[in-house]
């Protein structure tokens, strides 16, 4: 049982470390003091990989693996909303540290993870190894290991806040470069994928 543990939580960590568009919105939200907002987002995309885990358990992503073009237009949606966060963002930057900025929500981190094609191809890969080889077990050490990195990163970028307020704006700005270029880039791929 500990081998199913420790796969299904190094399995989160694969997951939750690298940085993306989900994990942007929350460092922008914490360091701005919204730590609820964050939480949301954070909750939100946990949220869409339960969806992602019970879609794997039904076949369905394997069934939307094996037709591209119903994974391209998922993706131009979630290419859309990833511009439209670096939009919102860069708007907050733009009018400094005072400003409310871009939003997080339990919807934005839901709907950037289920329309994300990094997701559908990581739960293609590793959703059938999770529920077939180390069961409820490894499930419950993924999903409790993700939401504790979560708490633990919107904790430490409330920290950073606090100690370096003028570094709000430059992370925000960093955040529009990380989420229009994964905006583009999911784009560029899923029009491959529709053949336009």
């Amino acid at each position: 049982m500990w081998h199913a543990v420790l796969g299904g939580a190094l399995l989160a960590i694969s997951i939750a470390a690298p940085p993306g568009p989900v994990m942007t919105i929350m460092a922008n939200a914490s360091m701005r003091g919204r730590v609820k907002e964050s939480l949301l987002t954070a909750c939100g995309g946990i949220s869409g990989d339960v969806a992602w885990l019970a879609l794997a358990i039904i076949g369905a992503v394997t069934f939307l693996n094996q037709r591209p073009r119903v994974v391209g237009m998922l993706g131009i949606v979630g290419a859309l909303l990833l511009l439209w966060m670096a939009w919102a963002t860069w708007r907050t930057a733009h009018a400094g540290v005072q400003s409310s900025g871009a939003p997080g929500s339990w919807k934005i981190g839901f709907f950037t993870v289920l329309t994300s094609p990094f997701s559908l191809a990581w739960w293609l890969a590793n959703g059938t190894l999770l529920y077939t080889v180390w069961g409820w077990s490894g499930i419950g050490a993924f999903f409790v290991t993700g939401s504790l990195y979560a708490v633990a990163f919107i904790y430490t970028f409330r920290w950073v806040g606090r100690k370096a307020v003028s570094a709000i704006v430059w992370v925000a700005y960093v955040s529009v470069v990380v989420l229009a270029g994964f905006g583009l880039y999911v784009g560029w791929t899923n029009l491959r994928l529709l053949h336009i």
